[in-house]
């Protein structure tokens, strides 16, 4: 089974639709595919599939059995709270629950070719999790072409980079709409150039349009064609100041 994160630090780039998009058109190609939403305080993936109201099974070990919805095995933390419920836990108590999730048989999934993760908008605790514990294949950032999205692109490429995940791709979503008009301040060129210059294997562009499906087919054919890459680690800074800001750091954590 190979596992593919949508991810970005950034929220609001189209992590979840991406997630969804990915996952059904690996299906239509006839592959056995789960989706696990890991946003632990807004689960969305159950909205953009029309099943909110699935339920899942459980195993005679209380093993968690998730619902098929249209051949696509979904599991989110939306069927494990209630309807509309906002979450107040300790961000330390929302990473435990995630990593319980992706421990071995917490979640019996069928036998599945692609697990797709659907990660929430942040660096650390769930994501971190995500990324060390899920034995991913590779990622798929997601960005707007816009100068506060690139921003946390590059954040995010250098969390990918630390934590020697690998990339599959870039993509630039809702760069454009119908008509190709623009509607970010920056060109999804902007962002084509910065997969060039990170070396990231794909850059791919999602239009803002009603059918999405004919250009979630076009990446998946595409991602299956590419071999994601691990980026090289980022380099320490050095020097007398920025080793004082790390000892002043770690007095803070051992204080806290």
């Amino acid at each position: 089974m190979k596992t593919i994160l949508s991810a970005s630090v950034k929220g609001g780039v189209g992590k979840t639709t991406v997630a969804v998009g990915l996952a059904q058109a690996l299906q239509r190609r006839g592959h056995r595919v789960g989706i696990l939403d890991l946003d632990y305080r807004a689960p969305c993936v159950p909205i953009l599939l029309n099943a909110e109201e699935m339920s899942v099974g459980r195993t005679h070990n209380d093993g968690i059995i998730p619902p098929a919805v249209d051949g696509l095995w979904v599991f989110s933390m939306a069927y494990l709270w209630p309807p509309n419920k906002c979450v107040q836990v300790e961000d330390s108590d929302a990473t435990d629950d995630v990593a319980q999730l992706l421990a071995p048989g917490v979640i019996v999934w069928p036998d599945l070719d692609f697990l797709v993760l659907d990660t929430p908008p942040t660096s650390s605790g769930i994501v971190r999790v995500a990324l060390e514990s899920s034995g991913a294949s590779g990622a798929v950032i997601i960005t707007h072409p816009s100068r506060v999205s690139r921003a946390d692109t590059l954040r995010t490429l250098d969390l990918f980079s630390e934590k020697q995940v690998p990339v599959y791709a870039l993509v630039s979503n809702q760069g454009t709409d119908e008509e190709g008009r623009q509607r970010y301040d920056l060109l999804d060129s902007d962002i084509e150039h910065l997969a060039k210059q990170y070396n990231v294997p794909l850059f791919w562009t999602i239009p803002h349009t009603r059918d999405l499906a004919p250009h979630f087919d076009r990446l998946t054919e595409a991602l299956l064609r590419t071999t994601p890459i691990t980026l090289a680690p980022p380099a320490e800074p050095k020097g007398a100041g920025w080793q004082r800001l790390v000892e002043l750091s770690t007095t803070l954590q051992k204080l806290s």
